[in-house]
C-alpha cells in the first residue's frame, strides 16, 4: 500500500481552531520527545493562543467540545438510518461523552503553567517588535543552559494536557475514519471539488502519495462550500512556488461535521 500524507483543509471557524489545537499539540509532543528546546518553546506559544484564544484565535476548548457534540448528533442519526450497527454506533457515543469529561482535570494545570512560566513568556516578548529588554539577544544561549534539565522543566505540561491530547487524537482519528475516501485525478495539477447540495460540510482532506510531497508537490485550495478548486504547486528548495502542470492522483474526503 503506498503511503500517504493527508493535508486538513478548515470549511469552518471552529474545524480551523480544531487543527490549530491539535498541529501545537503535535509539534509540542514531537520537540518534547526530541528534547529541541526552541522547538518546544514555539510550539508551547502556538498553543497557549489557541487555548487562551489570543491572537485572534477563539478559545479552542469550547469549539472541540462542540465537535464532539456535533460528531454525538451525526452518530446518533446515522444508528436511526442502519439498524444493523445501532447498539455499536452507539457504545461510539457514550465514548464521546466520555472523553468531553476526560477534557477538562488536567486544563487548569495546563493553561496556568503557559500564562506564567517565565521561560515561555521571555519567548514571547523575545517576538515582540519592540524587544526593550533584550530578550532576543540572550534567549538562545538561556535555552540552551536550561534544556539540560529539560524533563523537570516540561513534564508538568505534559502530565497536565494528557487528558486534552488523548481527547484531540481520538476526535482526529473519527474525522479521519468514518468518511469513505474518494480517488480522484488533479489533470494538468488543477482539479475541481463539488461538495454535495444540502450538506455542509467543515473538513476536507487531502491524501497524496508520499514520494510526490517528498519531491515538493503540495496542494493549495480556494472557493467556497459549493465550489472548490484545488491547484498543485511544487515547493523546491529556494524557489518561489511554481505551477505543477501534471497529471497528478490523489484520494480527498469531505467531513459533515463542524460546519458551525
Amino acid at each position: 500500500m503506498t503511503e500517504k500524507v493527508h493535508f486538513s483543509f478548515a470549511l469552518s471557524p471552529r474545524m480551523r481552531s480544531f487543527i490549530e489545537l491539535r498541529d501545537a499539540l503535535d509539534c509540542l509532543d514531537t520537540a518534547y520527545t526530541n528534547q529541541l528546546g526552541s522547538n518546544w518553546l514555539h510550539a508551547a506559544c502556538d498553543l497557549r493562543a489557541s487555548l487562551l484564544g489570543d491572537h485572534g484565535r477563539k478559545n479552542a476548548v469550547p469549539e472541540i467540545i462542540a465537535l464532539f457534540k456535533d460528531m454525538k448528533k451525526y452518530l446518533k442519526k446515522l444508528a436511526d438510518d442502519a439498524p444493523k450497527y445501532h447498539d455499536h454506533i452507539l457504545q461510539s457515543c457514550a465514548q464521546i461523552d466520555l472523553l468531553i469529561e476526560q477534557l477538562k482535570p488536567g486544563l487548569p494545570e495546563a493553561v496556568q503553567y503557559l500564562t506564567q512560566d517565565a521561560l515561555v513568556n521571555a519567548y514571547l516578548n523575545a517576538q515582540n517588535k519592540h524587544d526593550w529588554l533584550g530578550h532576543k539577544m540572550c534567549m538562545q544561549q538561556s535555552i540552551n543552559a536550561i534544556w539540560q534539565h529539560a524533563e523537570l522543566r516540561t513534564q508538568p505540561l505534559h502530565q497536565a494536557l494528557s487528558p486534552l491530547s488523548h481527547a484531540i487524537n481520538k476526535l482526529n482519528d473519527m474525522l479521519n475514519n468514518f468518511v469513505g475516501w474518494e480517488s480522484c485525478v488533479a489533470e494538468g495539477g488543477t482539479g475541481h471539488i463539488s461538495p454535495s447540495r444540502g450538506k455542509d460540510f467543515g473538513l476536507l482532506v487531502i491524501a497524496l502519495p508520499a514520494d510526490a510531497v517528498a519531491e515538493g508537490v503540495i496542494p493549495d485550495i480556494s472557493g467556497n462550500k459549493l465550489a472548490i478548486r484545488l491547484r498543485f504547486q511544487r515547493w523546491g528548495p529556494g524557489e518561489a512556488p511554481s505551477t505543477y502542470n501534471d497529471d497528478i492522483p490523489y484520494d480527498m474526503m469531505l467531513v459533515p461535521i463542524g460546519n458551525c
